[in-house]
């Protein structure tokens, strides 16, 4: 399970992206901004999760940030890239660079051309 900001540019297009996957059915995509959800339901903060992805495996362990994309890569056969990912002097890279986009998403996504 993988909650989003179904108000941010780039999560939209990674939520498109996972709904067009042979194996989509592997990950199940929670908005956060939708009307009907309770941050209390998942234990969790609406500024904490506005902050960053979260997602939550079968065992209910939960990953943040560049670990919750790691996780949803992983599920979806990405096991190569993620050991990638975990490399010495790159997991610290893609983990700033993670937190640099989520925090500037919005002004970032101005710059994506129009989901169709």
């Amino acid at each position: 399970m993988l909650l989003y900001d179904g108000d941010c540019p780039i999560c939209q297009r990674q939520v498109a992206w996972i709904q067009r996957h042979p194996h989509r059915q592997r990950v199940r995509c929670v908005d956060i901004r939708a009307r009907d959800f309770s941050a209390s339901a998942w234990e969790r903060d609406c500024e904490e999760l506005l902050g960053r992805m979260f997602a939550q495996d079968g065992a209910g362990k939960w990953f943040a940030g560049m670990d919750a994309v790691r996780a949803m890569l992983a599920l979806l056969g990405y096991r190569r890239l993620v050991w990638l990912s975990h490399l010495p002097g790159i997991r610290p890279l893609l983990d700033r660079l993670y937190l640099a986009v989520a925090r500037h998403r919005f002004a970032l996504g101005r710059w994506l051309p129009p989901l169709r």
